[in-house]
């Protein structure tokens, strides 16, 4: 584990949530699961950016640690303290306009979910000119902006663990401060900025869908029949009893001109299942597309 010493570049990202409790007073607690998520967050968000080397660091990399809470004001400090910079690197770096702290990652990660890159221009001196949707532009260090670009599900997440608090209501903002080492000079992005809950809003994570369909034959009983909505029939087999939807427009026919049908009758069905995962819930639709077969049951055969 990375420790503090005299030796380590060592950048402090201070996060301090402003918001009042029911009676007016400022807040001065948050829910330990949003303070968890928030350290998680950031964790994450700093070792993608790491391993793409937006920070230079070297072959021990960088560790998050987090600095005792203050009393008075809900804020969270962290150091990101990075060991083994290559001088090569923070050179390139400080031609370029600097190296990003945490906080401009940040700042640059909210900022592309908030507004759509709508152009990029590879400069020179190693970063890219990146023009957004809301018609202002910044430079942002080519490792960065490869990461940027990437784990875009991943990365919502992140930001959404960092801004957890603010989906308490009593939670209205919080301030980022960046300050970089000061052994290295930092890139012109925001060293402190404001987030809200429109940016919370803003990384809601994205629906997680699958669709898969079956067409299988099966044996069944129609346990409840609806004249007037094809839709909302059910149909029980020996392992299930589903809501399902009649499209043989022939059977239907059949059953308007009054075609007599028993709940222990037997039909031989095509079914169609149609499955939706969706955020780690299933959901099944059946389907019947053809009804192949109708019968009655043996213990109706001597009632005609």
């Amino acid at each position: 584990m990375l420790t503090e010493s005299d030796s380590d570049l060592q950048e402090v990202l201070t996060l301090r949530f402003q918001g009042k409790e029911e009676d007016g007073t400022e807040i001065h607690e948050l829910r330990a699961a949003h303070v968890a998520e928030v350290l998680t967050g950031l964790v994450g968000l700093s070792s993608d950016f790491a391993r793409a080397g937006a920070f230079g660091d070297g072959p021990a990399g960088s560790e998050v640690l987090v600095r005792p809470a203050q009393e008075g004001s809900f804020i969270i400090e962290v150091l990101r303290v990075a060991q083994d910079l290559d001088p090569t690197t923070v050179a390139a770096y400080a031609a370029a306009g600097g190296m990003p702290t945490l906080g401009q990652i940040i700042w640059w990660a909210t900022k592309s979910a908030r507004a759509e890159p709508s152009g990029a221009e590879y400069l020179e001196n190693g970063n890219v000119l990146v023009s957004w949707q809301d018609n202002t532009v910044q430079e942002i260090p080519q490792a960065a902006w490869r990461e940027l670009n990437k784990r875009d599900r991943r990365r919502k997440k992140q930001l959404r663990q960092i801004m957890a608090p603010l989906s308490d209501q009593r939670v209205s903002s919080v301030e980022v401060e960046a300050v970089a080492p000061a052994e290295i000079e930092a890139g012109e992005a925001e060293a402190a900025f404001t987030l809200t809950r429109p940016d919370y809003n803003a990384v809601q994570p994205e629906d997680d869908i699958t669709e898969t369909s079956e067409i299988f034959d099966t044996e069944a009983q129609m346990s409840a029949i609806d004249f007037d909505d094809p839709t909302r029939w059910r149909v029980k087999t020996t392992d299930e009893n589903r809501l399902a939807t009649v499209e043989d427009d022939d059977f239907l026919g059949r059953v308007a001109r009054g075609l007599a049908i028993r709940k222990s009758d037997i039909f031989n069905l095509k079914v169609r299942e149609d499955t939706v995962e969706k955020n780690g819930r299933t959901r099944r639709t059946w389907t019947v597309l053809e009804v192949i077969s109708h019968r009655r049951a043996a213990s109706d055969d001597d009632d005609g």
